[in-house]
């Protein structure tokens, strides 16, 4: 049995510390020493577009130090950076990464001690939400916007990548043309004891809930109790990284909600796992970007936007990622045309605490894996 989400708890924590630091004018977060308030810190370079923009954001990150700084969750962020300081040799990127929860518990703690110490997050669509709410985050509204998907736009944040929920199976212990062709087929019997589920994905049960009363017309008492049948069968992992280790591994053999990129890369290191044919549906979270309301180096954070939505696409897509933008040379997506793909409805995302001890009740007493 998993505690009480540390997230939920941290709302309450933080929105008791903001209440207790804010007063009249004084209310919201002030600016650090350096920084700008509000979305004027980016006002300056608002209408520039092509190499000028380039050529004075580069000018003026200078100007404020050569540096970036990046909180984040990405576990790819490295190749990100490599890519950026290819292109800018000149600018230092600072990445403080952890996991999401964590990444969200940081920003918001500075916000409340009115220290804002980074410039850009790069992490999960609910915690960018979360963020959004607490009104931290700038809109970029730079050129790069206009080329990506419109499904990874948002009012204060965009998408730079799209982690794929699929169903992933260890091709040693799934004979060919015997793998799960939906995720109703893990309920049964014979997947007993062969499927993982991952600890915190009460997002993907969220969502594949949701896709299931919504899109297939199921009564949410018969997905209730497909998904009680489902965990019969099931142990779980803490972690994806952990879930596609053990699965490579052969510890069981299906994963039923692993990403798509976890086994594209394990696959191309030789380990025997897969997920095409793919499984019915396809659950797709966007993994964003945002500028923070108050950076400390405006310039430098627009620059790494800028890369980030359209070079840094290319790295996206090598890293077996779903990349934001529409077109990327070269890229090919891994979902096939016609394949059932949700993404989380907004009716999920009013009710985090519901889902989430939905979740936690869903998995108590089911096995670890090993």
């Amino acid at each position: 049995m998993r505690c009480p989400s540390p997230l939920l708890a941290l709302f309450l924590i933080v929105g008791l510390a903001v209440a207790g630091c804010s007063s009249g004018a004084a209310d919201g977060p002030a600016a650090t020493a350096g920084s700008t308030t509000g979305t004027d810190a980016y006002a300056a370079y608002a209408n520039l577009t092509g190499p000028d923009r380039t050529a004075k954001l580069l000018e003026a990150a200078k100007s404020e130090g050569g540096e970036v700084d990046i909180y984040t969750s990405n576990t790819d962020i490295q190749n990100l950076i490599d890519g950026f300081q290819k292109a800018y040799p000149d600018i230092k990127v600072n990445a403080f990464r952890a996991n999401s929860e964590t990444v969200l518990q940081r920003i918001l703690q500075e916000s409340s001690a009115r220290k804002i110490a980074n410039d850009v997050v790069d992490t999960n669509e609910f915690e960018l939400r979360a963020l959004s709410k607490e009104h931290v985050l700038a809109p970029y509204n730079g050129p790069a916007k206009q080329n990506l998907r419109p499904d990874a736009i948002y009012d204060d944040w965009q998408a730079e990548r799209f982690n794929g929920f699929v169903i992933g199976w260890n091709t040693s212990l799934v004979p060919e043309g015997q793998a799960p062709k939906s995720f109703t087929d893990l309920a049964d019997p014979k997947w007993r004891g062969k499927v993982a589920l991952e600890l915190g994905d009460w997002d993907w049960y969220a969502t594949m809930h949701t896709y299931l009363t919504d899109q297939k017309h199921m009564a949410p008492e018969a997905v209730d109790q497909l998904f009680r049948q489902v965990v019969a069968n099931s142990k779980v992992t803490k972690g994806h990284t952990v879930q596609g280790e053990l699965l490579s591994a052969g510890q069981f053999a299906v994963a039923a909600s692993i990403y798509n990129h976890t086994v594209d890369n394990a696959a191309a290191d030789g380990a025997p796992v897969a997920w095409h044919p793919v499984a019915d549906p396809v659950i797709l979270r966007p993994n964003g970007l945002a500028l923070m309301a108050q950076p400390r180096h405006p310039a430098a954070a627009l620059l790494w936007a800028d890369w980030v939505l359209s070079e840094g696409q290319k790295v996206i897509a090598e890293s077996n990622r779903i990349p934001a933008a529409e077109n990327v040379p070269g890229y090919q997506n891994p979902i096939p045309p016609g394949t059932p793909v949700y993404e989380m409805p907004e009716s999920a995302v009013q009710q985090v605490d519901m889902w989430n001890k939905a979740y936690d009740d869903l998995l108590r007493g089911a096995p670890q894996a090993r």
